[in-house]
């Protein structure tokens, strides 16, 4: 599972990189290439709650699988289509729409999955390693987008991509068993859907997590629009540049999930949310000042250092409080809370074109750090998580 994930998010790695730079090099457009991001995170609201549902329903490598397998056909539909000279924006724009609904079915499936090998116990262990995966893969999948970019072009970068998935969906279909805490007992599709919209109206852990969720993707994971603009018209780095300014955002990655692995242990998860995300938009606010290319690597390193912690502090604490029969209901849900990744996206995209890159990034990063705060007084139940 461990090496399906590397694979899959080598892809994804570059598609971070090769989405940006194509849409900014057809359109000259900070706001377009925020659209794009957006387009791939919309999904996520609409299928989120389905997704859920049917990873509860199904056996959760199924449904990886097929996600997987139609990853890889559309992304070679895509390099098939640049190599002939006939992919215009609205291309590109549907491309993302569709990668981002089956990354929302896969994703909610994966992290349902690692659970249901992990247990309870490791449950943090588990996500953090999954993480671990999630940013190897990116990182190395950003560098050689990076590089096939800068040499040859976004047609072999598209191909390159399609091979990566379809290596991660090989690695599936070497996973044998559905897992030691996977549920046994499964409900009718249509009462899974209701049994969950109930435990929603009835649980505020679940909802605050959801708003938390929602609310960070917004305000803190919508920097990365702002990096191919940074590479192409503040820096001047290139593709290859923003590769390795990509590359180190899942490096970041990785260096948080390893050290959430360390905090494991502690009790009070919801606590260490909330002084992660503080930490996370004081990044942001020091990226906002940053001119110089090494500086921007490391605050981009400092900044998903944090990301990474939130991301798998929130899988946690969502499937750890809800039945075991809903844990991939509880990962649809964080589909859900990630979709409202758009509204960041295109208010940062365009804030950028209004009022420049630095603003953008700045007051982003101070309502990050303020964001916290508003949540442990509107949501006290998070504090005591």
């Amino acid at each position: 599972m461990w090496l399906a994930t590397v694979a899959n998010q080598l892809s994804f790695g570059m598609q971070q990189v090769i989405l940006g730079w194509v849409v900014l090099t057809l359109t000259q457009s900070s706001g377009m290439v925020g659209l794009a991001f957006a387009l791939r995170s919309a999904p996520n609201l609409v299928v989120g709650f389905a997704a859920g549902a049917i990873s509860d329903r199904l056996d959760r490598r199924t449904l990886m699988r097929l996600a997987v397998l139609g990853l890889a056909l559309i992304t070679l539909l895509m390099a098939w289509g640049v190599w002939l000279h006939r992919i215009a924006v609205w291309h590109v724009l549907l491309y993302a729409v569709i990668v981002g609904m089956l990354r929302a079915f896969e994703m909610t499936a994966r992290q349902a999955y690692v659970y249901d090998i992990a247990g309870a116990k490791n449950a943090v262990q588990g996500l953090a390693l999954n993480a671990i995966a999630q940013r190897v893969g990116g990182a190395l999948g950003a560098f050689i987008a990076g590089v096939i970019l800068e040499w040859w072009g976004a047609s072999a970068a598209f191909l390159v991509m399609g091979f990566c998935y379809g290596m991660a969906g090989a690695l599936l279909y070497m996973l044998h068993s559905r897992g030691a805490a996977a549920p046994t007992a499964l409900e009718p599709l249509w009462q899974n859907v209701k049994t969950y919209a109930q435990a929603l109206r009835t649980h505020p852990i679940l909802r605050s997590l959801i708003i938390s969720t929602a609310a960070v993707e917004i305000i803190g994971f919508s920097h990365q629009v702002m990096l191919p603009v940074l590479a192409k018209d503040v820096m001047h780095i290139g593709a290859a540049g923003l590769g390795v300014l990509t590359a180190f955002r899942f490096i970041g990655g990785v260096m948080g999930a390893a050290l959430l692995t360390t905090l494991s242990r502690l009790s009070q998860h919801g606590r260490l949310l909330l002084g992660v995300l503080a930490l996370f938009g004081a990044g942001q606010v020091f990226l906002s000042q940053v001119t110089q290319f090494w500086l921007a690597v490391a605050c981009v390193t400092a900044i998903n250092v944090m990301a990474s912690a939130t991301d798998i502090l929130h899988q946690a604490l969502l499937q750890r409080h809800v039945a075991n029969t809903q844990r991939g209901r509880a990962m649809g849900s964080w589909i859900v809370g990630t979709g409202a990744a758009p509204i960041g996206h295109l208010e940062i995209g365009y804030l950028a074109g209004a009022a420049g890159v630095s603003m953008a990034l700045l007051l982003n990063g101070l309502a990050l750090i303020v964001l916290p705060f508003l949540l442990a007084w509107a949501m006290p139940q998070l504090r005591r998580l």
